[in-house]
């Protein structure tokens, strides 16, 4: 995996062909474009896309989801990202699949061969079997291909929790990446959440989604640790949701790793953004602006979405004058 480079035009081909079909069928809104989430397997069964089924990581060659260089790219960049798929959160997913080409813009322009991996949660108290879905890193359209085979489930529980353990399970110890392992370089986690962190990764879960045998329960302390030594790790809260859980995001990954997100359409966007200030590849606020703004974002949208990204990196001037401080 991770062959390949992502093509723009093949993208709106492809999404303007769906639309098409999708009108004469009568279908509308994300039933065109996620069209696995309507199938009897993912409705009636509910089973995973097989290339998301986190079950399948086993019987690769390393046992992991693999983030490797290769002569076509030399210098794979590992980033993550996990969308919950919960009722109150699903249409994430969807804007995120439309805004695809600006985030492999912004990636590809801040950071050497990225690879991109998608994943996605809902509650294994309450969706066993469709609670992980994670796909392989890639770095041309198969992200697109992956992300709409993400089953939109739509559930959740009232446990206030979901499995962001089980994902954090999968970054730690299910990946294996070579900006790391060659390079010395994390890559990046970027996970959408608004409900409370569990306190343990339970063993039993981690069975039954993973196949992996584990002799007890993981603290979740230790599994953040486990998976901060991979990972750049980023919370994006909804400007609007759970204050106790962003309160708790901020215990567990530092202030600075969580981002107050006001529009949640701008996932694809603000993760952009952050890649590039943290690699350093954007001098001041008013570069990550502008390169917003060629997206087709208006500049107060930018600059907002800037001063969230900001917050990132400590000194990190948005303008000549101003800095955002961490």
């Amino acid at each position: 995996m991770g062959g390949g480079r992502w093509d723009d035009e093949r993208y709106r081909s492809l999404r303007a062909t769906r639309a098409s079909v999708g009108k004469a069928k009568g279908l509308v809104g994300a039933a065109v474009d996620f069209t696995y989430t309507s199938t009897r397997e993912a409705q009636v069964e509910k089973k995973v896309h097989p290339n998301l089924d986190p079950l399948r990581i086993n019987r690769k060659p390393f046992g992991k989801l693999e983030s490797r260089d290769s002569v076509e790219h030399p210098e794979s960049n590992a980033i993550f990202v996990c969308f919950d798929v919960t009722g109150s959160n699903y249409e994430r997913a969807v804007e995120a699949q439309k805004r695809l080409p600006n985030l492999m813009t912004l990636l590809e322009k801040y950071i050497p061969d990225p690879q991109v991996l998608v994943a996605s949660n809902d509650d294994y108290n309450v969706e066993p079997t469709r609670s992980v879905q994670i796909s392989d890193y890639e770095s041309d359209n198969r992200v697109d291909d992956h992300i709409r085979n993400i089953i939109l489930v739509k559930n959740g529980g009232g446990n206030m929790g979901e499995s962001y353990d089980l994902m954090l399970y999968a970054a730690a110890r299910k990946t294996v990446l070579d900006c790391m392992e060659v390079r010395q370089k994390k890559g990046y986690l970027f996970m959408y959440a608004d409900e409370p962190f569990f306190d343990q990764v339970d063993s039993d879960q981690v069975k039954s989604v993973f196949g992996d045998d584990i002799s007890k329960d993981i603290p979740i302390k230790t599994i953040i640790q486990e998976a901060q030594e991979l990972y750049n790790i980023f919370i994006i809260w909804p400007d609007g949701g759970y204050i106790e859980a962003r309160n708790q995001y901020q215990k567990l990954f530092g202030k600075e790793n969580v981002l107050t997100l006001q529009d949640p359409n701008l996932i694809c966007e603000l993760i952009g953004s952050v890649v590039g200030i943290n690699e350093e590849k954007l001098a001041t606020g008013n570069d990550a602006v502008n390169d917003l703004v060629a997206t087709g974002m208006t500049a107060k949208e930018a600059k907002e979405l800037v001063k969230v990204a900001g917050k990132t990196r400590r000194k990190f001037k948005f303008d000549d004058e101003d800095a955002v401080s961490a």
